[in-house]
């Protein structure tokens, strides 16, 4: 390697298989991957995984293959292409003498990665759930290229993700069609879709939801108050589907990304809000502080020794009353009551289960205790794992999506004001993150602080009884939504600066 520097590794052209190449074609569509390129790393993360090799074994066969399509250094390693080049070059037991011998390496790894890739893929009876949990169960489990390897196995679309406004969406006045681009450069990727009981807010969702997955695989996220999304939108999406306490959500929700002393205490106070937030009444300051302090204990008594749960937390908390002789009171009740079931098995880590797509029912008969914990320490692991990737890919002005997170009845969440999902609306857009929030009325978003409408990039109302003054936030008019007939709704899209009057259905 001393005879070569890293320029020449970006300068210098690569050429896979020609079989390589087909299939990682193949894999890219299955996948939703951005390029050739993308796909081709994936390829050579998963060889990577791998025994060592014998250089002359490598020199050998590949001599003797078929080559497909050469891609430059640079966008074949990307950004990281100095750490690529240095980890391949340290999958054999002898320096490298020259760049012929590098690049003969790299495609070694590039074709026998896209083989075993296509036997994992076998493996998993070609399921691309199954698959891509197959692949990260084969991180290490403590690498500096860990990252590198993860952000390759996420699924992004960076194509324009055009959709139209329900089944029908068209405009009510001249019938032409009306549609929302999720990523349109400029714009937002949130949505909000508010309506009464019956006026279709819901089955605009699904149907805009269904549309997304044309543009590839991206992971979805829906909260179901209902018990309708299940079959509505399930199965066209891919989900499994979730029952807690029935069912426990198989997520580590107290996974922390940074484990020194700075990322446990703020991840701490993180999840405290997201407990403290399951009640009504507002804890009190002792209160606040002693919760805080046992799920700090919490993740800091776990550190590398296996992952901490709910049940922990509560015991850590009548440990911390104990200490300071603080006699139990209702913040222990609530954690009693709540860990009387397992709804969460730290089964998945954040990137393992959000790189899924999944329907968490939380049906009416359930206590209001119960679903608003299940969903503050989901968005909460969701803000906390997605705000920790590095900002997903801009082509063409387009912000590559990652990520969608649907909370239907979004105003059971709205009332807790729930830090989580303000970090969401206002910051993972950078990341590849979109919300859709499903919701009775603008009211719903009346005493919002944060200004969630503000931030997004398409708001549609259909007919509910609505105040003048939230509607006239939100639409920029006098809009009567009580007046609306079925199917039809007020629309107003954040690049056009505009509100019209929509047919989403038609009955």
């Amino acid at each position: 390697m001393a005879q070569f520097n890293i320029k020449e590794v970006d300068r210098m052209r690569y050429r896979p298989t020609k079989s390589a190449e087909e299939f990682l074609a193949d894999l890219r569509s299955v996948l939703g991957l951005s390029d050739k390129a993308t796909a081709a790393r994936l390829a050579i993360a998963r060889s990577l995984c791998e025994p060592v090799v014998s250089l002359d074994d490598a020199i050998e066969k590949m001599s003797a293959s078929d080559k497909g399509m050469p891609i430059e250094g640079v966008h074949l390693l990307g950004e990281h292409s100095d750490m690529w080049a240095t980890v391949i070059a340290s999958t054999v037991d002898v320096a490298l003498k020259d760049q012929s011998q590098l690049r003969t390496l790299v495609e070694y790894h590039w074709q026998r990665g896209a083989d075993l890739l296509q036997d994992d893929y076998n493996e998993a009876n070609k399921s691309t759930v199954d698959f891509i949990v197959q692949l990260a169960s084969r991180l290490p489990q403590s690498s500096g290229a860990q990252k590198v390897v993860i952000n390759e196995l996420l699924t992004s679309i960076s194509a324009s993700v055009v959709l139209p406004v329900g089944p029908i969406g068209e405009d009510a006045k001249t019938g032409d069609e009306v549609t929302f681009t999720l990523n349109a450069p400029g714009g937002s990727p949130h949505m909000a879709i508010m309506g009464g009981t019956n006026s279709g807010k819901t089955y605009t969702a699904v149907t805009m939801l269904k549309r997304v997955r044309q543009f590839g695989n991206l992971p979805i996220l829906a909260f179901d108050f209902k018990g309708d999304l299940s079959e509505k939108l399930g199965p066209d999406i891919g989900a499994e589907i979730l029952s807690p306490p029935r069912f426990a959500v198989p997520l580590n929700v107290l996974a922390v990304q940074d484990v020194d002393d700075v990322g446990l205490r703020e991840a701490a106070g993180r999840i405290r809000d997201s407990i403290g937030r399951v009640k009504t009444a507002k804890l009190s300051g002792i209160q606040s502080d002693i919760l805080r302090e046992a799920v700090y204990q919490t993740l800091r008594g776990r550190k590398g020794g296996g992952s901490p749960t709910m049940a922990d937390v509560g015991k850590a908390l009548e440990a911390e009353y104990q200490s300071r002789s603080r006699k139990p009171d209702e913040l222990i009740s609530t954690l009693n009551e709540l860990n009387q079931f397992v709804l969460f098995e730290p089964k998945m880590s954040p990137a393992e289960f959000f790189s899924r797509s999944w329907i968490i029912r939380l049906p009416q008969d359930g206590t209001q205790e119960v679903r608003r914990l299940i969903i503050n320490l989901t968005l909460d692991a969701l803000d906390r794992w997605l705000n920790s990737l590095p900002d997903s890919e801009v082509v063409e002005g387009r912000r590559a999506l990652r990520h969608i997170c649907m909370l239907d009845e979004a105003h059971v969440i709205l009332s807790t004001k729930l830090p989580a999902l303000s970090n969401l609306i206002r910051m993972s857009r950078s990341k590849g993150g979109a919300i859709m929030l499903v919701s009775q009325s603008p009211d719903d978003f009346e005493s919002d602080d944060e200004g969630f409408l503000d931030n997004m990039g398409m708001t549609v109302a259909f007919n509910t009884q609505a105040k003048a003054g939230p509607t006239k936030t939100v639409f920029g008019g006098n809009y009567a939504l009580g007046d609306l007939p079925v199917g039809e709704a007020y629309c107003r899209i954040r690049t056009e600066a505009k509100t019209r009057r929509i047919v989403a259905w038609r009955p």
